[in-house]
């Protein structure tokens, strides 16, 4: 290897180099050219930094936000994250500067979340000494059914975590609805309060069949006293309820103009598909009691008492009342009436698709779920046989 003058800046350079490493003159031709390289462009004051942390770390850059200075002159900041290379660093900061939240708050645990939106829905702390109304009791046990979410950080929590609460099978579907209801408003609460960036609450869902929730039908003998007692305050309710087959918020929830009296039937329905705007026909025994409740100065027609609106609570009262008027010992439920619909239906010999149909309930496979079908007068005329 022999030196060279360079003929630009007179720099000894090597007779094999391309260009001079003093002046970057080509010393030959085919020489490759390089861009001067520019200096890296710095992020605007106040928009964050990403810093990479020495030593062998799987999530070496870390994205820094809100700098400040403290007291003592030191910097302060607040950790957004580590993420395994710059790229991933640089994207999460971008993100943020879209739209700034509180750190602070997305840190916040599923069981610091509950304990801020009971405060805040109820207008105190879940441990209270006041008495506690059936609300707030529904929603403390739901979150008592959540336990293997309380101590994970809420915006981190993913919607195949809250679909694994509602798959336990562990839990009936009453308690299934409990926790999706308190899911629900939780997220809502954490949206409004910048908590958490989605709600994952809104595409989850209850998978487990409804009516799992047991019941004790009413026997022959207590129907019995039930029509001997018929003109009895709320009597005429149960009644309503043994020969229908309604749940108890389906019929006394129901609007008033889906009661069709000219036409001898309601529409209405919850839970699923099955149960949703399915019609069914007013039984002529209880034709007459549905008529003389039907009164448009009240909401309902179950929850009212000749002169007021009542609450469901308050309905439970007048319901367990009317029973030990009759002389009815036994505990019963209003739902133990849709458990007498069904048992009167199977013992009397109701076509099953029609049961199926009258209960609102799925059936047991594709013929009877999709493939069969049933008009009102054919379900009249099955359910006339009780």
């Amino acid at each position: 290897m022999a030196l060279i003058v360079c003929p630009e800046c007179a720099g000894a350079v090597s007779d094999k180099a391309y260009a001079c490493p003093h002046c970057g003159y080509p010393m030959k031709s085919g020489a490759p050219t390089h861009k001067p390289r520019g200096r890296m462009k710095h992020r605007a004051n106040g928009s964050g930094t990403v810093v990479k942390m020495s030593g062998k770390r799987r999530s070496p850059f870390q994205v820094r936000v809100n700098t400040r200075i403290n007291e003592f002159g030191f910097p302060e900041y607040d950790v957004l994250g580590n993420y395994p290379d710059r790229v991933a660093a640089d994207i999460a900061l971008a993100e943020y500067n879209k739209d700034p939240y509180d750190l602070g708050k997305r840190g916040m645990t599923f069981q610091e979340v509950f304990f801020d939106w009971y405060r805040w829905k109820y207008q105190r702390a879940v441990d209270s000494k006041e008495k506690k109304t059936s609300s707030q009791n529904c929603m403390i046990a739901a979150f008592n059914n959540c336990q293997a979410l309380h101590g994970s950080v809420f915006s981190r929590i993913t919607a195949i975590d809250l679909q694994a609460l509602l798959d336990d099978e562990g839990c009936s579907h009453a308690k299934l609805e409990h926790i999706k209801t308190l899911l629900n408003q939780m997220y809502r609460y954490a949206l409004q309060f910048d908590i958490a960036a989605r709600n994952c609450a809104e595409i989850v869902r209850i998978r487990q069949e409804d009516d799992t929730e047991h019941g004790v039908p009413f026997s022959s003998g207590e129907i019995a006293l039930l029509w001997e007692n018929k003109d009895k305050p709320f009597v005429d309710t149960v009644l309503i309820y043994i020969y229908s087959g309604w749940r108890i918020n389906e019929l006394a929830k129901m609007p008033l103009d889906q009661i069709d009296l000219k036409g001898r039937c309601y529409t209405g329905g919850s839970k699923n598909r099955y149960s949703k705007d399915r019609t069914i026909p007013i039984h002529s025994k209880i034709y007459g009691m549905v008529a003389a409740r039907y009164d448009p100065r009240f909401k309902s027609l179950i929850y009212h008492d000749g002169s007021r609106d009542i609450s469901q609570a308050k309905y439970r009262e007048h319901f367990n009342a009317a029973l030990r008027s009759c002389g009815i010992q036994a505990r019963h439920t209003p739902h133990d009436c849709r458990h007498t619909c069904n048992t009167l239906m199977d013992n009397a010999g109701v076509n099953r698709i029609a049961r199926y149909k009258i209960m609102g309930h799925a059936g047991k496979d594709i013929n009877e779920k999709v493939y069969s079908h049933k008009d009102l007068e054919e379900l009249r005329k099955e359910l006339e046989k009780i």
